[in-house]
């Protein structure tokens, strides 16, 4: 008896010994399998959930928690996502055409935010997309009734501005604006592609040779235009020489006839107060007659001084009949001369 206790005894420490490893391990065992670790990158937010109830929201960085059966963990992409939309929509001139659209857009990374929009529509981009989608059909709908297809053709600018107004804007029926909804921020809209069937095609190709056709007619009348401008100017400033030479002529004129007028004033004057020198002039006239060989026969009541004038510069000889006795030499009145042969 007294051989057997020990054995019972060290067989006993090691039951507990390896009792208490087993426990152990089990104990590990159970904290790994609950254990939760996630790396949270860049572009990405985590959302730390223990039954169901947000307790915080991670930025990027590891997230450890030993022990914690009751805690989840959700990503959350915050990313710039796009989504295209292709639609068959109807103009507000009731032509039909398919359109391409893109709508670029991110989730708000506000802590607020994200617990907002787990809330109402979980983390799923798959459900986020599919709520989007509907919003931007319905945005596609309402601006293409506000746009002709020419406008829309045209200017692409302000139909892709009209797309982000309804997603961006309250509808105003004391509904929150779609982003509002989503808890999004709207990055970009742009109108990819508009197709048209052919029929229209054939026509806007006829309505730009039109234009094409037009605008090379303006460009033409413009440039007739400028020359019957620069034909103008230029007849303008001829006449305005022309009117100017004659001014000149017409003025030099006036002022030798003025300076014509003054002399032979002054030579009547100086006849009429001297004979004598009157006299001397018809005999110088008679002289100058003789030497040329021409004579002329001027009646009596000629007005001499005004025949002398004129004939002075000429050349020509006079015969001036001699007064008689008792009669004056004095000119007679000026009359229009009368020349007889």
């Amino acid at each position: 008896m007294s051989q057997r206790t020990p054995v019972r005894g060290s067989m006993t420490s090691r039951l507990s010994l390896v009792g208490g490893f087993i426990l152990l391990l089990i104990i590990v065992g159970i904290g790994l399998s609950t254990m939760k670790y996630v790396q949270v990158d860049e572009g990405q937010a985590a959302i730390e959930l223990v039954q169901g109830r947000i307790v915080a929201v991670h930025g990027p960085g590891p997230i450890f928690r030993p022990f914690a059966p009751f805690t989840e963990i959700e990503l959350v992409n915050i990313r710039r996502q796009s989504r295209q939309i292709s639609q068959n929509v109807a103009s507000s001139d009731k032509q039909l055409y398919d359109i391409d659209i893109q709508v670029d857009f991110r989730r708000l990374p506000t802590e607020q935010a994200l617990r907002s929009a787990y809330a109402e529509i979980g983390v799923s981009d798959a459900q986020l997309n599919d709520f989007l989608d509907g919003f931007i059909n319905d945005a596609l709908k309402s601006a293409s009734t506000q746009f002709t297809l020419d406008e829309a053709l045209s200017d692409r600018g302000a139909f892709a501005e009209r797309i982000r107004r309804f997603l961006t804007a309250p509808p105003g029926d004391g509904q929150r604006a779609p982003v509002d909804q989503l808890y999004i921020t709207i990055e970009a809209v742009k109108v990819l592609d508009i197709k048209v069937g052919e029929t229209y095609a054939q026509l806007l190709a006829e309505k730009a040779n039109l234009e094409v056709q037009i605008e090379t007619e303006q460009k033409r009348r413009q440039q007739i235009e400028a020359q019957q401008a620069n034909n103008l100017f230029q007849a303008e400033q001829e006449a305005l020489v022309a009117l100017t030479r004659e001014r000149g002529i017409t003025a030099a004129a006036l002022e030798a006839a003025n300076r014509e007028a003054q002399v032979r004033a002054i030579e009547g004057r100086y006849w009429r107060e001297n004979p004598e020198l009157f006299e001397l002039r018809k005999r110088e006239l008679l002289v100058q007659m003789m030497t040329n060989g021409n004579i002329w026969f001027v009646d009596p009541n000629t007005n001499l001084t005004l025949l002398l004038n004129n004939q002075a510069g000429e050349g020509q000889a006079l015969v001036i009949p001699q007064p008689g006795a008792g009669q004056s030499v004095t000119p007679p009145a000026p009359t229009e001369p009368s020349v007889n042969p």
